[in-house]
Order: structure tokens, then sequence, then C-alpha cells
């Protein structure tokens, strides 16, 4: 990921678990996608949604 931003790469990343976390913060713009509940409170800086479509409508926002 550090390899695309520093080509100025607007990186955007969807995850769904702790596993995931270190990139989606990373990420200019990260997003917990369908994650379970404990992971939404720990990290409830990035934006999480549960329904494609909303997650989709999170990545055109950012892009």
């Amino acid at each position: 990921m550090a390899a695309f931003k520093r080509m100025n790469y607007n990186v955007i990343a969807g995850g769904d678990s702790f596993n995931d976390t270190a990139m989606l913060l990373e990420a200019d713009t990260g997003i917990l996608f369908h994650a379970p509940a404990n992971v939404k409170e720990q990290f409830g800086q990035l934006p999480a949604v549960d329904e494609y479509a909303d997650f989709m409508a999170l990545i055109r926002a950012a892009m």
C-alpha cells in the first residue's frame, strides 16, 4: 500500500475483520464491511456498513 501512496494513488480499502484493520487505517479511505460488533466498537474511527449498496456508495464518495 505504501508504494501506491508514494505514486499518489488514492487508496481505498475494505475489510471485515481485525486482521484487516492495519490496512484500513493506512489507506486514504478504510471501510469496515460486514464486520463483527467488537471490531466496529474497537475501530470506531472507521466507517462501518453492512449492506453492499452502502459499501459501494462509500467507495464512490471516496473516489
